[in-house]
């Protein structure tokens, strides 16, 4: 009796070799030898991942969490040393005049890598990229990849009829499925949006990145191993960080139009200056990109045949991308072999699950991160949460705020239990009484000399 391909598909297309399609074509050929199916997976990416610059990357922050970590391993992969850049010991939040550094929880593990050939002024092969590794590892378990770019996209027209995916020497690939694992900056994107079923890639906001040398030989190994989160409250500026790799720091900008001359001013910030003289960073920077960022969800992102993962569906809300492919990817792959590819049985495999794990989750996101960065545009409140934040890491209490910001500034939690705890009674005490000290401080004593409360800030006069 012949298979119904839409229910079994044998052959499957992926669109895009970054992370979201390295790891569903990994988990394609995975979970298909668990079952005994052999799944032919063949996966369409032309980037060149020796050749340094944005052309050929995937133009992210390239810090891997200790979720993605965990999750890699829980399939049998280690990322190697080779593909690594930096390992992390602790994230620190810089505001105006004062920061806090939360060290990393015991028994977790970040990493800092470039996604592909590195940035312009970097020496050739020193490392191989995150990506370039996870595509190796999927041509390692059987996935074929073919180094083309995909120029057109053919739905089939009738129902048992295959997908074909022509490619940029003008071969035609007849598949019984496709993932669309492209990025929000492709323009592989407006391939699958006129295709009439009515994908649309998700709202974005921009980034604006730069690459600045410094001496690894001469900085201090604690600032080399420390992601700086800033709050500075440039205005158009939601989001700034500072990653070390092994011989650069990744400048990243993230805001709803973030551009080049947010970046100028961001590194002139005299907050910024000190830190890049203390880590012996030269003034010179390189590789500039200006990347979207998915803020949103995709619309219609499955039909018959075809699905969309990764940030060509949803992630994070500006957290963790990395960690956002793999779990919509391994979605994907799953609700494709366990029920095939209807559309009715990948929304409710694929895009139920999502919809559950990033959608709600998502608007706890933004109200958290559009908090942390009106907070930043007043000076004096963020040092009065800092302070909280450093009583707290000095006192024998559980340090509920030091965790929720860990969990703020990693992306690694659901936003939702972050708020929870970001709002728990003591967490909210020590924050209002940071906040009281700190308008008494700016206002002064506002008692009759000698009678100021004890405690509230005033000081007697003797």
């Amino acid at each position: 009796m012949r298979r119904d391909r839409l229910l079994e598909p044998q052959r499957i297309g992926v669109v895009g070799g970054g992370p979201a399609g390295a790891i569903c074509a990994i988990q394609l050929r995975r979970l298909a030898a668990a079952r005994g199916r052999d799944v032919e997976v063949l996966v369409f990416d032309r980037k060149d991942f020796h050749v340094a610059g944005p052309r050929h990357c995937n133009m992210c922050a390239g810090i891997i969490s200790d979720g993605l970590i965990r999750k890699l391993e829980g399939i049998g992969i280690r990322v190697p040393r080779d593909a690594v850049q930096r390992s992390i010991q602790s994230y620190t939040l810089v505001v105006p005049g004062a920061a806090v550094r939360l060290q990393r929880p015991m028994g977790s593990r970040i990493y800092t890598a470039f996604r592909s050939g590195g940035p312009l002024c970097l020496v050739a092969g020193q490392r191989r990229g995150l990506d370039e590794f996870l595509l190796q590892t999927a041509e390692q378990s059987g996935v074929i990849h073919l180094p083309r770019l995909v120029r057109e996209v053919r739905l089939p027209a009738v129902r048992d009829g295959p997908v074909v995916l022509v490619d940029s020497e003008g071969d035609e690939h007849p598949m019984d499925a496709v993932v669309g694992a492209f990025g929000v900056n492709s323009s592989t994107a407006a391939l699958f949006e006129a295709l009439g079923f009515g994908y649309r890639r998700p709202r974005t906001a921009r980034a604006a990145q730069c690459e600045v040398p410094y001496d690894a030989l001469e900085a201090d190994g604690a600032w080399a191993d420390d992601v700086k989160v800033l709050s500075l409250g440039i205005p158009g500026v939601a989001i700034a960080a500072l990653v070390p790799k092994t011989s650069h720091i990744t400048v990243s900008l993230i805001g709803r139009d973030v551009r080049e001359e947010h970046l100028e001013r961001f590194l002139g910030h005299k907050e910024v200056r000190a830190l890049l003289d203390q880590g012996h960073a030269t003034s010179r920077r390189c590789c500039l990109c200006r990347p979207r960022l998915p803020v949103g969800a995709g619309r219609n992102v499955v039909a018959d045949r075809v699905v969309m993962i990764g940030d060509a569906h949803t992630s994070r809300y500006l957290k963790n991308g990395l960690d956002s492919a793999f779990v919509t990817a391994s979605l994907a792959a799953e609700a494709l072999l366990s029920g095939g590819a209807s559309r009715a049985n990948l929304m409710a495999g694929y895009v139920d699950p999502c919809r559950a794990l990033f959608y709600r989750d998502n608007k706890w996101g933004w109200l958290m991160l559009a908090g942390h960065h009106a907070q930043g545009r007043v000076p004096w409140l963020a040092r009065a949460q800092i302070d909280a934040a450093q009583r707290e890491l000095a006192g024998s209490r559980r340090p509920r705020l030091n965790s929720a910001l860990w969990g703020l500034l990693t992306g690694d939690e659901p936003y939702r239990d972050l708020f929870r705890r970001a709002l728990h009674p003591r967490v909210s005490f020590e924050i209002g009484r940071s906040v009281g000290r700190a308008v008494l401080r700016r206002r002064g004593p506002q008692w009759p000399a000698g009678v100021a409360p004890e405690g509230l800030g005033g000081e007697s006069e003797r």
